[in-house]
């Protein structure tokens, strides 16, 4: 199985340290002993694809730092990670998974602030690093008055979202402006706000930044290259709900195979929200995609929980069916770390109702949104009113927040979808 992170120590016998600790690929530097000889190396251009990830010793970070420098004139994901022992063989296994864990979280909760909010491998917005934790943006004027009239705090377009455990999110604009807490089965509320001046920063705007358009063209380029390793024969499909992360895996698997008949699998309900069967259609008449629709209408019987999503299984077997008609293609899904401490753990690869491949696993919800953007894609028009995700309107995951949303919906009616 080809990885996306390659874990990268000094020595060889560091590197298969590694390999029994973490879940990626790993190579050594080949034991050399100075930082000097870092230039020397001939692997830079083999990483340019990858996400590689210096674990340093203690004897190991000086030479740690020269390639975190020489590396990152290439690729803007690369990072290091400092370990308390001399040597990494030497590091207990626990110590190194937590630490890949927290490394794996900085590629969605590191930005830097300059006019625009721009992702980045240091964390200048101070934001607090975990791995349950997810961001995103204010996507528009609407959400933010949404937003300013439930939780009576004054947002703007292009605020960023620090999606924390429990529904609580701190909103920055571009400094912290307010914690808002949208727990599930609670009513909406304000835990934090401040005097900060809000500023309006659109996401068109953000998303053809410069540094923002060098990060999200590493990873395009590092989801492209793993879809590819592992799906050589281009014979697949994508399972396409209208939610941003399955947008982001159709963009991506268009791009992978461009001359391929590329297939997208809308498992519909009988309780889908609104908007999502028309901009499902409209995206795949956009991108050149065959879509193909499948039911699975939910009987009055079945009652889903937040315990017990036998909805989900539904849609899955639903899901199932549709693969083995159309030949078992690869999939490419756009299951995320940050949605479920579940899914954190689910590998890269896997093989459920076919091989599956995760290319936006590692992607925040900001960066998603940002590369559909600038592919010229709209997200779901829900997104634009103040939705994180969409799911079916019976989901026991919908909050308070999105059932405002709707309701205000069915009194305005009905935006055209573009």
């Amino acid at each position: 199985m080809k990885t996306m992170f390659v874990g990268v120590a000094r020595a060889r016998k560091d590197a298969k340290a590694l390999s029994h600790a973490i879940k990626c690929e790993t190579i050594s530097l080949g034991g050399i002993r100075s930082a000097e000889s870092v230039k020397d190396l001939e692997i830079f251009d083999c990483l340019k694809n990858k996400i590689p990830l210096f674990f340093a010793g203690r004897e190991d970070v000086e030479i740690g730092r020269a390639f975190l420098e020489e590396v990152s004139r290439l690729n803007p994901l690369a990072g290091m990670i400092m370990l308390s022992k001399k040597a990494v063989r030497n590091t207990r296994m626990e110590e190194i998974r937590k630490k890949f864990e927290i490394e794996k979280a900085k590629l969605r909760l590191c930005y830097e602030y300059s006019g625009v909010f721009r992702f980045s491998r240091f964390n200048g917005a101070g934001v607090e690093i975990h791995p349950d934790y997810d961001s995103y943006f204010i996507t528009s004027e609407e959400f933010a008055e949404n937003m300013s009239e439930v939780f009576k705090v004054e947002f703007a377009e292009g605020g960023l979202v620090i999606r924390k455990l429990m529904n609580e999110e701190w909103i920055y604009n571009p400094e912290l402006k307010a914690v808002v807490s949208k727990k599930i089965g609670e009513e909406c509320r304000t835990v934090l706000k401040t005097d900060v001046d809000v500023r309006k920063i659109p996401l068109k705007r953000m998303a053809e930044d410069g540094k923002n358009r060098e990060f999200l063209a590493a990873l395009e380029r590092v989801a492209i290259n793993f879809i590819r390793e592992n799906a050589e024969s281009g014979n697949v499909a994508v399972p396409f709900s209208g939610g941003k992360d399955s947008l982001a895996s159709l963009i991506l698997a268009r791009k992978a195979f461009p001359d391929s008949e590329l297939k997208a699998i809308y498992v519909r309900t009988n309780y889908e929200l609104p908007y999502t069967e028309e901009y499902v259609e409209s995206v795949c008449e956009k991108l050149g995609v065959e879509l193909i629709v499948v039911d699975a209408v939910f009987s009055s019987s079945i009652k889903p929980a937040l315990d017990s999503r036998v909805c989900t299984k539904f849609k899955m077997e639903r899901l199932r069916e549709a693969v083995r008609k159309i030949g078992n293609p690869v999939l490419i899904a756009g299951d995320r770390d940050a949605e479920s401490r579940i899914r954190r753990e689910r590998p890269e690869v896997v093989n459920r109702v076919s091989l599956e491949l995760f290319p936006v696993k590692y992607w925040s919800g900001s960066a998603v949104q940002l590369y559909s953007i600038l592919n010229g894609v709209e997200l779901h028009p829900l997104y634009y009113a103040g939705f994180y995700r969409i799911g079916c309107s019976i989901c026991p995951s919908m909050s308070d927040w999105e059932r405002y949303i709707l309701g205000k919906l069915n009194l305005k009616g009905r935006r055209k979808i573009r």
